[in-house]
């Protein structure tokens, strides 16, 4: 079985609000073919990465 999980890592360009409402879209769509969307900024990823593994690690866990 596949948890179906998209992880996005945005940068600072992701807070415009045109970027705002594209990703909102986007994870729309992607939420409507049964994926789920994780969404971090670059520098969460950068500085504190076990967190971030840590949520992915549980989302995986819920969706097996």
């Amino acid at each position: 079985m596949h948890p179906k999980i998209v992880v996005e890592v945005d940068g600072l360009q992701h807070i415009e609000l045109d970027k705002e409402r594209k990703d909102a879209q986007r994870d729309k769509y992607l939420k409507n073919k049964g994926l789920s969307v994780l969404r971090f900024n670059n520098l969460q990823v950068l500085q504190e990465l076990d967190s971030v593994m840590e949520v992915i690690y549980q989302a995986v866990k819920e969706r097996l």
